[in-house]
């Protein structure tokens, strides 16, 4: 199973059952979120590496390379979230829009 090139997020959780269920990974909501966690620190040390090499002349390969491992990061991120929403049997998408309706009139307090 393939996704489309510009997949909904219900295209990606659909993408994550299969997938799972391929590759035989484990559906257990605390090992998904640990490792949901590890993805996530792997996003702050290639933030980390970005804002330092920012700052340093010819750094610009050093950069580019932090910005693809970024976006690796993030989309290891976005499975994990999708394979959650899946074992919690949430449609992530109507969940999102849902949430986003409330942000718009939020009042966030600084």
């Amino acid at each position: 199973m393939m996704l489309k090139e510009q997949p909904t997020l219900k295209d990606c959780q659909q993408f994550h059952r299969w997938l799972d269920k391929e590759k035989g990974f484990t559906g257990d909501l605390p090992t998904n979120v640990m490792l949901l966690v590890e993805e996530v620190g792997e996003v702050a040390k290639e933030v980390r590496r970005l804002r330092t090499w920012s700052a340093v002349p010819d750094r610009a390969d050093d950069m580019e390379g932090a910005r693809l491992r970024l976006e690796e990061e993030l989309a290891d991120c976005l499975a994990y979230i999708a394979k959650l929403a899946n074992y919690a049997d949430i449609d992530l998408e109507r969940a999102y829009v849902d949430k986003m309706r409330v942000n718009v009139t939020r009042v966030w307090k600084e």
